[in-house]
C-alpha cells in the first residue's frame, strides 16, 4: 500500500495524522489503536510524513491564491478555486449567484490571437 493510500485508509478509520517538524502526531479513537497501526506507523513513518508534508505545502498554495472566481473553458461554466481545499470547481453559470457571475466577467486573461500575434483580453 502507498504512503498516500495509507493515509486516506487511516482518515476512513478517523485517524488524523499531523506534522509537526520532524514528529508524526497522531489522534485516533482508542478502538483503533493496536500494535497492528503502531507498527504500521512506525514502519511508514518516513513516506507519510512526506505524504502529510506535500498535502500542506498544497493547502498553503491554496491558501495564498484565494478565492478566485473566472470563466471556465467551458462555455456558460464559471470556474471557482476552493482556498480550503485547492480544489477547482466549475457551476453553470445560470445556477451562480449574479455576484459570482459579476465577478467572472472582471476577471480577464490575456491571450494570443494566433493568426495576428496580437494579444487581447477576453473573459478567463
Amino acid at each position: 500500500m502507498s504512503a498516500a493510500a495509507l493515509v486516506e485508509h487511516l482518515r476512513r478509520r478517523d485517524v488524523r495524522l499531523r506534522v509537526v517538524g520532524d514528529r508524526l502526531l497522531v489522534d485516533a479513537p482508542a478502538s483503533v489503536v493496536d500494535d497492528e497501526l503502531r507498527h504500521t506507523l512506525t514502519r511508514h513513518k518516513a513516506s507519510l510524513l512526506e505524504v502529510l508534508r506535500h498535502e500542506q505545502q498544497k493547502l498553503d498554495e491554496a491558501d495564498n491564491r484565494g478565492l478566485v472566481i473566472k470563466w471556465s473553458k467551458e462555455p456558460g461554466w464559471i470556474a471557482l478555486h476552493d482556498p480550503t481545499t485547492g480544489e477547482w470547481h466549475e457551476v453553470r453559470a445560470s445556477e451562480c449567484l449574479p455576484g459570482i457571475v459579476a465577478a467572472a466577467k472582471t476577471h480577464r486573461v490575456s491571450e494570443r490571437n494566433p493568426a495576428t500575434g496580437r494579444f487581447r483580453d477576453h473573459p478567463g
